[in-house]
C-alpha cells in the first residue's frame, strides 16, 4: 500500500470474491444466456400471435355486428352493409332475439373496410358495434356474392308481397267455398237425388269460378 510501481502508486485492499469467483462468473454467464433465450422465445411467440390476429390474418373475412335492435332482420342488415359499399357480401346472418349478427365478405380487405366504415353507425335507433368475427374462414372456401338487396318499396318487393297475399286469399276462398258446398250437400240429403245433385253441381261450379277469379287476380 502506498508503494510505487513504475510511475504509478499502487493501492491494495481485500478481495471481494474468494476462490469461487470463476464459478460465480460461469453461473452469471449461464443466467444471461437463459435470459436471452427466454426473451427470444417470448418475442417469437408475440410475433406469431400478431400474425394470427384477425386484423393481420387474411383468412378472417367476417364482420361481427353487435348491439342490434330487435326489429333488425336479415334483409335490413344486408341493406345496411350493402349501402356502405365496402365490397361483395357473401353471407348475412342475424341471431334473432340475441342482438347480434354476422356479415361475410369476399376478402380480408373488404371486411376491414366494412368494420371501419360501419362501426358506430345508427341502425334501428342504436349504434352498431362492428368487429372481427372470432373464427377464420377455412382456406379454399368460396361462395358466390349475394345479389343486391331490394330496397323497401321497390317494385320487386311490392310485387312479391302482392303475390303472397293473393295466394293466401285464394287458399282462404277455396277452403270456404268447399266447406259451403259440403254443408249444402249434407243439408240436401233429405231431398230428391236429382235436386241434391243439381244443388251440388251448381255449388261446385261456383267454387271453380271463384278459384279461377283468384288465379287471374294473382297475375295482375
Amino acid at each position: 500500500m502506498g508503494q510505487w510501481l513504475g510511475n504509478r502508486q499502487i493501492r491494495c485492499n481485500w478481495a471481494t470474491k474468494g476462490a469461487n469467483s470463476g464459478e460465480d462468473q460461469l453461473t452469471s454467464d449461464s443466467k444471461s444466456i437463459a435470459d436471452v433465450n427466454n426473451n427470444f422465445t417470448a418475442e417469437n411467440a408475440k410475433q406469431k400471435s400478431n400474425e394470427d390476429a384477425p386484423e393481420n390474418n387474411p383468412l378472417y373475412r367476417t364482420v361481427y355486428v353487435g348491439n342490434l335492435a330487435h326489429e333488425v332482420t336479415q334483409d335490413v342488415l344486408h341493406r345496411f352493409f350493402h349501402a356502405l359499399g365496402a365490397g361483395a357480401i357473401e353471407e348475412v346472418r342475424v341471431q334473432h332475439g340475441k342482438g347480434f349478427g354476422f356479415v361475410k365478405y369476399s376478402n380480408h380487405a373488404e371486411t376491414a373496410l366494412a368494420i371501419q366504415t360501419g362501426n358506430g353507425r345508427i341502425l334501428g335507433g342504436k349504434p352498431v358495434k362492428c368487429s372481427w368475427g372470432n373464427k377464420p374462414t377455412p382456406p379454399g372456401t368460396t361462395s358466390a356474392p349475394l345479389p343486391p338487396p331490394a330496397a323497401p318499396g321497390h317494385p320487386a318487393a311490392a310485387d312479391l308481397m302482392a303475390y303472397q297475399r293473393a295466394i293466401a286469399m285464394s287458399k282462404m276462398a277455396s277452403t270456404q267455398a268447399l266447406m259451403q258446398a259440403q254443408h249444402l250437400r249434407q243439408a240436401a240429403m233429405g231431398m230428391g237425388v236429382g235436386a241434391s245433385q243439381a244443388m251440388y253441381d251448381g255449388t261446385f261450379q261456383n267454387v271453380g269460378a271463384s278459384q279461377q277469379q283468384q288465379q287471374q287476380l294473382m297475375y295482375y
